[in-house]
């Protein structure tokens, strides 16, 4: 049973004042806070760690673009280590929900107050990041309207005193929007931790955090629920899919003065610190986690078609979709009256505890009453090593679910899977455009006979040549074998399941293509 802390109502209004107020300054620094707003999703983005607020300090994500409907109240990441020479812990905020803190500042480390350099770049105009001053700038614009901005956290005035101090990261923050029918309301963030603080960080974690203010949350007014997804399976006009490493905010009532009920916002973690274990396979692709990244292992020991396996002209050894990866290893929840507020609380939190009594609970994933809602959503622990980087990347998703689909987070399910597809082609849109999530799936996947006792057949049709695998897993979520893995010409392609050895029960068989990813379950009888 969790405790809580009880604040005074003078308290709470001092945290609401500073929410709204502060905003960092700094002789000649220009502080910026930018609009991204071509497609449906109006994001504000900072170049000092916050995201999803104005400079005035309210509410900064609105959707559908032009409706003037607020999603997120601030939002920004958290960085932990522990010091190696104290022992202490340190977490560098970009946002806290507890009083609107930010700890960053923008450019690079060292940069000069007055450097007219360290502002947002957004396409089309300024961009590109000169080159010269950032060699680590994107020079080429991906989507409709890509920015890019750096910030570091090395300068001790930023830091709330008393409480913290540097941990020594440059951060560098990338935002992909595309206006596509398919993607429109999504929104990419990258950000690449670099470590320049001259030695080793040690039992490192990362996660955004966010206050998703759906409307008005004031008071009795404070109305949101929140839940998270480890693993799950959606069954969804005949197909299945499935969903991981999202965390959603929806409420359940209309907002006073919308004219629609709300929708639900999800982020949705896509890439996370590598889980690579010499002398294991994690994703079970047959390529020891040792040599994943390793371009002479797959020149040497692989076919060419196995370089490039989901057809995105980047080698897999350099296509971070393609590593294991840690995952979401914690999703914690706060509200105003239970929160972490001191870099030891934060840095339990990301570990994945409860940081009031000590207890290891990760992930608090069941949905919670009505109230104002706050989530972290985490990954680590991980070392970095000087000048070493380390990148997260998430989508923020939003979409209509009342009197559409019978829970919030099955109406995510096809803006989640979009956001991954684009991820895991490594920002490459193909075809999207003509696509639709119902027709660029229908492949004719089925399984026969389904329940079964003994064997079933996998159908399934390729447009074109690719490699296509199957795997079939538990309901845990677990991996129980890898059914079948390689290059298949175009046309339609029977694949024999002998489950001789499989108790009864429902298991899950997976299907992936360079151009999908199915799910179908099957019963097996004993």
């Amino acid at each position: 049973m969790k405790k809580y802390v009880i604040i005074g109502i003078s308290t709470i209004i001092a945290f609401l004042m500073l929410a709204s107020t502060r905003f960092p300054t700094s002789p000649g620094r220009p502080f910026q806070i930018k609009v991204h707003n071509i497609n449906q999703v109006e994001l504000s983005i900072s170049n000092f760690g916050k995201f999803g607020q104005t400079q005035g300090g309210g509410s900064g994500l609105w959707w559908p673009k032009g409706s003037g409907h607020n999603y997120i109240f601030g939002a920004g990441f958290w960085y932990g280590t522990v010091d190696s020479a104290s022992g202490d812990t340190l977490v560098t905020v970009g946002y806290s929900p507890h009083g609107g803190e930010c700890e960053l500042g923008p450019g690079l480390e060292g940069m000069p107050t007055n450097d007219t350099n360290a502002i947002i770049f957004m396409y089309p105009s300024p961009w590109p990041p000169p080159q010269g001053v950032f060699s680590m700038a994107p020079q080429t614009a991906l989507s409709h309207q890509d920015s890019w901005c750096c910030f570091n956290d090395c300068d001790s005035t930023w830091h709330v005193p008393g409480d913290t101090r540097p941990i020594g990261i440059e951060v560098y923050q990338t935002v992909y929007v595309w206006n596509l029918p398919a993607i429109e309301d999504i929104a990419f963030m990258t950000y690449e931790f670099k470590n320049v603080s001259g030695h080793n960080l040690h039992d490192c974690y990362f996660g955004v955090v966010t206050d998703c203010d759906i409307g008005n949350e004031s008071g009795s007014a404070a109305n949101d629920r929140i839940s998270g997804i480890i693993e799950k399976h959606y069954f969804i006009d005949g197909l299945w899919y499935i969903a991981d490493n999202l965390g959603y905010q929806w409420q359940e009532e209309p907002e006073s003065g919308w004219s629609e009920f709300p929708g639900v916002i999800g982020f949705d973690l896509l890439q996370t610190p590598f889980d690579l274990v010499p002398g294991q396979d994690k994703d079970s692709d047959g390529i020891l986690d040792q040599y994943e990244q390793d371009s002479a292992y797959y020149v040497v020991n692989l076919p060419p078609y196995m370089w490039d396996v989901d057809l995105d002209n980047t080698p897999d050894w350099r296509d971070p979709s393609e590593n294991p990866q840690q995952g979401m290893t914690a999703y914690k929840r706060f509200t105003l009256s239970f929160e972490p507020n001191t870099d030891p609380q934060r840095y339990l939190t990301l570990a994945g505890y409860n940081y009031q009594n000590g207890a290891y609970e990760p992930y608090d994933t069941m949905p919670f009453a009505p109230d104002d809602q706050r989530f972290l959503m985490s990954s680590g622990p991980f070392d970095l090593e000087t000048d070493e980087s380390v990148t997260m990347v998430f989508a923020i998703v939003l979409a209509n679910w009342h009197d559409i689909y019978g829970t919030p987070d099955t109406a995510l399910v096809l803006a989640d899977y979009w956001a991954q597809h684009v991820y895991d082609h490594s920002w490459r849109i193909f075809d999207i455009e003509e696509r639709t999530a119902s027709n660029s799936m229908n492949n004719g996947f089925r399984i026969f006979p389904n329940p079964t006792n003994t064997s079933s057949t996998v159908r399934f049709t390729l447009a074109q040549p690719g490699l296509a695998t199957l795997k079939l897993y538990n309901t845990a979520g677990q991996l129980v074998r890898m059914i079948d893995a390689g290059q298949r010409q175009a046309g339609v392609h029977d694949i024999r399941l002998d489950l001789n050895d499989l108790s009864a029960g429902t298991y899950f068989i997976a299907l992936q293509t360079p151009s999908t990813k199915q799910v179908q379950p099957i019963i097996v009888l004993k």
